[in-house]
């Protein structure tokens, strides 16, 4: 395979749906490059195993969109993950393939590959076991029999080939891994309050920082913490009756214990928590500011005597925290 100035050519064996195999030629452009990380936010380092390269990070941009990847053709990750909703649902629940309805709150994709461990519970240690597990879990996929599918379209097959090297196209460990490679480079920053960070002094509004000031003061920030928001860590708030971290643990010291959700683009994530109670950003700072339902639940989580001037200036901060993805728009699908 020779690479040429604008375009790959790529030899690509498919098998058609009748079983003659047939050998495509397909013209491939080069992939574009992998979006630098926002301001605000630092590099991130790929598994090994994974890297980041432009080619498998293009590759799973398009898997993500594509609802070839589930069992039926009917979802795809982006069904539960809105680019308008910063990578969320918008839905305090969403339904699996097959009808089946979820139990937890879709939560945003965007800057994961910053954790190490992933879903409400933490079940998941890496992204490509996370990728792993939604595409045969909520996408009801037999992997085989999805990477057949993909393989069948010449593109496809010629990008597997170009991104993993060899002439296996995809399989059932490249998808995962290349939809865990779209998702490192699915990040967001360059918010108002990055800029205010950086030395901008007019980039928030007095009751912005205000909010930010009372944010701090209220102890916020000692869970929701710079840069992501998030202390990564897992804790009650006294919400529902669900098991939490324990169903990845199995230790009763973890019982109803969540994942600190990242506070950016909260904005643009309603419903919130993980069972998605709080239709409103107002209704969940005044569930955090009155120190969870069942206060004590954490000792980290007080109750806070604020005015509504005060909740209202945390709401602004908050709002604030709107930042630039990296991915603006769905791809154009081979």
């Amino acid at each position: 395979m020779h690479r040429f100035s604008l375009l790959w050519l790529v030899t690509a064996s498919v098998v058609l749906a009748e079983g003659a195999p047939k050998t495509t030629k397909v013209r491939l452009p080069p992939s574009p490059a992998v979006p630098p990380a926002p301001k605000g936010l630092g590099e991130l380092k790929a598994p090994d195993d994974n890297p980041s390269t432009p080619d498998r990070v293009d590759l799973g941009y398009k898997l993500f969109f594509d609802k070839r990847l589930s069992k039926d053709d009917s979802m795809a990750c982006e069904s539960c993950h809105h680019i308008d909703k910063a990578y969320s649902s918008g839905q305090a629940f969403d339904t699996k393939v097959g009808g089946k309805v979820n139990t937890r709150n879709a939560p945003s994709m965007l800057n994961l590959g910053y954790y190490s461990s992933f879903y409400w519970d933490g079940r998941m240690p890496t992204l490509e076991a996370c990728s792993n597990a939604a595409w045969k879990g909520q996408l009801g996929a037999d992997p085989d029999a999805v990477a057949a599918k993909l393989n069948a379209i010449p593109q496809y097959k010629a990008m597997f080939d170009r991104a993993f090297g060899g002439e296996a196209g995809a399989t059932s460990e490249t998808v995962p891994k290349a939809l865990a490679a779209f998702l490192r480079a699915l990040r967001s920053g360059t918010s108002r309050w990055d800029k205010f960070m950086a030395g901008n002094k007019k980039a928030l509004s007095q009751k912005e920082q205000d909010g930010w000031e009372t944010f701090k003061k209220s102890e916020c920030i000692v869970c929701h913490a710079p840069p992501f928001f998030s202390d990564s860590d897992f804790h009650s708030a006294g919400i529902g009756e669900d098991p939490g971290r324990k169903d990845a643990t199995k230790a009763d010291a973890d019982t109803n214990k969540f994942k600190t959700p990242s506070l950016r683009n909260v904005a643009l994530t309603a419903p919130y928590f993980h069972d998605g109670r709080a239709a409103t950003l107002d209704e969940a700072i005044k569930v955090m500011v009155g120190g969870g339902l069942k206060p004590g639940s954490d000792p980290k989580l007080n109750l806070v005597e604020l005015s509504p001037d005060e909740m209202g200036n945390i709401k602004a901060f908050l709002e604030s925290l709107t930042g630039e993805s990296t991915f603006k728009k769905a791809p154009k699908l081979p």
